[in-house]
């Protein structure tokens, strides 16, 4: 990875997500687009009253192509990390899809995660008809559900 964990982290504390139903609607299109694989993207936004706002998607490139699991593309974190700071946001989240199993993180996405509690986690369930979506707060040893709202 080339990019420092201290550019991307938000800068204040946040305990909840609130995403424009536009910007949702795009996650799950991307989700679906991915398919059979999972995708995967960085949400950017402001921190007011303790609520990341959501004003931006990244999606970013998987670079193992797989449905089980993901890599992020440095090339797309580094374009994603210089658009945030142009725009004078913050990543406030990561989002990938679960093609095949629950919207849960999985014993990789607690395993992998570098950003510590600084960012809400997103994962979108496709297994069904209808998408679930479901946020966390992913810890050293393992995490805890993040509220969210479209809105």
């Amino acid at each position: 990875m080339l990019l420092s964990v201290n550019i991307l982290k938000p800068s204040t504390p946040f305990t909840q997500l609130v995403i424009p139903r536009t910007i949702l609607d795009a996650i799950l299109t991307h989700a679906r687009a991915e398919l059979p694989n999972e995708c995967c993207g960085l949400l950017a936004g402001v921190i007011e009253d303790g609520v990341g706002q959501v004003t931006q998607r990244f999606p970013i490139r998987n670079d193992l192509a797989s449905p089980t699991e993901y890599a992020t593309n440095p090339r797309d974190m580094l374009d994603a990390s210089k658009a945030t700071r142009a725009a004078g946001t913050e990543i406030l989240a990561i989002y990938h899809s679960h093609p095949t199993s629950e919207p849960v993180p999985s014993r990789r996405d607690v395993e992998r995660n570098w950003w510590g509690e600084s960012v809400v986690h997103l994962i979108i369930g496709i297994s069904r008809e209808e998408p679930d979506v479901r946020s966390w707060w992913i810890t050293e040893g393992g995490y805890r559900v993040a509220l969210w709202e479209a809105v």
